[in-house]
């Protein structure tokens, strides 16, 4: 395909990804020791945070890998270094006592809510010149891309 537009929105997203993690969450290490917060550790988090596709599934480290992008064996360590650094929780299944799944914990919700927030005040200054009607029609826009990027498969 040739078009034009497919290659400045690609670039942008990549700028996008790269702006994200370098200033927002950079800010983040910057408020508490770097030993104590890692930052790798965020996407799990919110994937996490994200909750279950169903109510009898509950978040497994099956669903982690497939939300961030990982293999099950890299996804389980990182989730196992989420636990051990007490961002998350395993518990039982209400549903299936033999299923392991995954909540945060009260300090692994306080960082994510504090990346989002890290996040929305980066946003927030990058656009706040912009018009109500303008930052309206982008969020539009722009959560319509992702849930259909969302459903588009790359094969």
């Amino acid at each position: 395909m040739d078009d034009p537009s497919l290659a400045l929105i690609e670039h942008a997203l990549g700028r996008l990804r790269r702006n994200q993690v370098r200033r927002s969450l950079g800010r983040i290490s910057e408020e508490q020791p770097a030993a104590r917060v890692d930052l790798s550790l965020i996407p799990v988090l919110y994937a996490v945070e994200e909750g279950a596709e169903t109510d009898s599934e509950g978040v497994t480290v099956g669903l982690v890998a497939d939300r961030i992008g990982l293999d099950p064996s890299r996804a389980s360590r990182m989730v196992g270094s989420a636990i051990q650094a007490g961002y998350l929780e395993r518990v039982a299944s209400q549903t299936d006592g033999r299923r392991i799944q995954l909540r945060l914990t009260g300090e692994g919700a306080d960082l994510a809510r504090r990346a989002h927030l890290f996040r929305q005040a980066f946003l927030g200054q990058a656009i706040a010149h912009w018009s109500d009607r303008d930052r309206a029609e982008l969020a539009r826009l722009f959560s319509r891309f992702v849930e259909d990027l969302s459903n588009t498969d790359p094969c």
